[in-house]
C-alpha cells in the first residue's frame, strides 16, 4: 500500500491524537458459480513436472489449468455470498490443514458482515514461473501462483469495492486444482492482504449512516457508532450534505493490528482514530475512493465522551472532505479545519484544547510559520503542537472572514491542480480573502501570543 498522504489529528483534554492517512487500491469482476474438476480429457496427459513437453501440449495443459483456477475463484465467490460453508472449504487443499483452519475462521467471521459484492479477479498472465523451494514441496508443474486480486464492497455503505492483493498458490491434486497456500511469499514481502475477518470474528453495530465493525459486540464498538452517527449532522453542518453521509468505522483489538490493517509502520501510539481513503490507480481526489474510519482500542478509550465526540467529527470531515482535499492541500489546513468542525459548539477553554502550544508559547517559544506536512507525522515530539497551531489558524480566518468563506477556501485549495503548495497557498488567500501568507501569519502569530502568552 502506498503512502499517499498522512494526518495525524487532535490534541484533547487526555493528550491523545487522531489522523488521517490515504492509501490506494485496484478493480473487480463479478460474481459466477462453476465447478473446480479438472476436464477429463486431461486425465493420463502428460504431467507438467515430468519429462519436456511439446510446447502445444505444455499451452493446452497451462490453458486448461487457467479455466480451472478460473472455476475455482467462481466457486469460492459465489460460496461467500451463498454461505455456504462446505462447498467454500472444499476448494482448499485437504493436506493443507492451517489454511484450512484459517479459511474456516474467515468464513465464520464474516457472518454479521453485510457483503454487497465479493468476487476475485485472477490475471494469468502474472505468476510466480519458477521456485525451487516450492517445486520440492508441491512437485515441479503441480502448483502456480499468478495475480489474484480480491474485490468487495460493503451492501448499503460502499459504492466502489476495496481490491485487496492474495498472493495464493494453487495446487494440483489428484486431477483437481486447489487453493494450497496463501502465504508462500510472505517471507519476500508479498503478503497476502490481511482483513478485519482474516483476524478473528467480527461484530457488526449499526447506528443511523454509520456500520462499526470490530471483533466483539462491546460496549466500546457500540458507543463508537453511536458518536460516529452524531458527528454526521455536525459535519453536514459546517460543510454541507453533498457527500455520501455513510462511515464505516472499524475497530481493531490492539494498535498493532490497526497499523497492520492500514499496513503502516507509522508510530500510531499517540493516536486515537485514522480516516483511510483507498484509491484505484493514481489518488485523484475526484475520483471515487472507499473510506473507513479506523479506532485506536488502546487510546480511544481513554478519552471521555467529550474527546470522543471531538475526535470522530475531526475523522468523519476528513471522510466528507475527501474529495476536495486535493494534491496542493497543506495539511495544516485540512488538520485544521478537521479541528475546528470537531470542536465547533463545544466550550472546551482554551488552556486545555490548545495545552502543548500554551507552554511553548508562554516559554517564549512562538511558532514562526505554520506547520510544514512533516509536523504532521506520528512520531513528530512536536505533534501536538502541530495541530493546535492549525486549530488555531482555521479559527483564525473563521472570526475574520466567515465559515462559509472558509469552506469556499478550502475548496479552491483542494481544486488546484499542478501548482506547488505555496504558490496556491498566496494565490488563494489572496484571492478568498485579500490577503497575503505573510500577513495572515503575522497575524495569527499575534493572536496566539494574545490568546496563549
Amino acid at each position: 500500500m502506498r503512502l499517499l498522504a498522512v494526518a495525524v489529528a487532535l490534541q484533547l483534554t487526555a493528550g491523545l491524537l487522531a489522523a488521517a492517512l490515504v492509501s490506494e487500491p485496484v478493480t473487480a469482476t463479478s460474481p459466477v458459480p462453476g465447478r473446480i474438476t479438472v476436464d477429463q480429457r486431461l486425465e493420463g496427459a502428460i504431467a507438467l513436472d515430468s519429462e519436456p513437453v511439446a510446447a502445444p501440449q505444455r499451452q493446452v495443459l497451462e490453458d486448461e489449468r487457467d479455466k480451472e483456477v478460473e472455476r475455482l475463484l467462481r466457486t469460492r465467490t459465489a460460496a461467500i455470498l451463498g454461505r455456504n460453508r462446505e462447498a467454500f472449504l472444499a476448494t482448499v487443499d485437504p493436506r493443507a490443514q492451517p489454511l484450512q483452519a484459517r479459511q474456516a475462521a474467515m468464513f465464520d467471521a464474516l457472518a454479521e458482515v453485510p457483503l454487497g459484492t465479493w468476487d476475485y479477479r485472477l490475471d494469468a498472465t502474472s505468476d510466480k514461473r519458477a521456485d525451487p523451494e516450492l517445486d520440492q514441496r508441491y512437485g515441479r508443474g503441480q502448483w502456480w501462483a499468478p495475480a489474484v486480486s480480491l474485490s468487495y464492497m460493503l451492501a448499503g455503505f460502499d459504492d466502489r469495492p476495496t481490491v485487496d492483493q492474495h498472493h495464493l498458490t494453487f495446487v494440483r491434486r489428484d486431477g483437481s486444482w486447489l487453493l494450497g497456500a496463501d502465504d508462500d511469499f510472505a517471507a519476500s514481502g508479498a503478503e497476502t492482504t490481511r482483513a478485519l475477518w482474516d483476524r478473528g470474528p467480527v461484530a457488526a453495530v449499526r447506528a443511523p449512516g454509520v456500520l462499526a465493525l470490530g471483533h466483539d459486540d462491546s460496549p466500546l464498538l457500540r458507543n463508537v457508532a453511536a458518536v460516529a452517527s452524531d458527528a454526521i449532522p455536525r459535519v453536514n453542518a459546517v460543510w454541507g450534505t453533498q457527500w455520501s453521509q455513510k462511515i464505516v468505522v472499524i475497530v481493531p483489538s490492539t494498535t498493532r493490528e490497526l497499523s497492520s490493517l492500514l499496513e503502516s509502520t507509522q508510530d500510531f501510539s499517540q493516536i486515537a482514530a485514522v480516516a483511510s481513503a483507498k484509491y484505484e490507480g493514481s489518488p485523484d481526489p475526484d475520483a471515487t475512493a472507499v473510506d473507513r474510519v479506523l479506532v485506536n482500542p488502546e487510546t480511544f478509550p481513554k478519552l471521555g465522551q467529550l474527546g470522543r465526540r471531538v475526535v470522530l467529527t475531526h475523522e468523519v470531515t476528513h471522510v466528507a472532505a475527501r474529495r476536495a482535499t486535493g494534491p496542493a492541500m497543506p495539511a495544516w489546513l485540512a488538520e485544521g479545519f478537521a479541528d475546528y468542525v470537531g470542536y465547533k459548539g463545544l466550550k472546551v477553554p482554551l488552556d486545555v484544547a490548545a495545552r502543548d502550544l500554551r507552554k511553548d508559547v508562554r516559554a517564549g517559544r512562538l511558532p514562526t510559520a505554520l506547520p510544514a506536512d512533516d509536523a504532521f507525522s506520528g512520531g513528530s515530539a512536536s505533534l501536538a503542537q502541530a495541530y493546535e497551531q492549525s486549530w488555531l489558524a482555521v479559527r483564525l480566518l473563521v472570526e475574520r472572514f466567515g465559515e462559509g468563506d472558509v469552506v469556499r477556501f478550502y475548496r479552491a485549495v483542494g481544486a488546484s491542480r499542478g501548482v506547488a503548495e505555496s504558490v496556491v497557498l498566496t494565490t488563494e488567500l489572496q484571492e478568498e480573502f485579500g490577503i497575503d501568507t505573510a500577513t495572515f501569519v503575522a497575524e495569527w502569530r499575534s493572536a496566539l501570543q494574545r490568546q496563549l502568552g
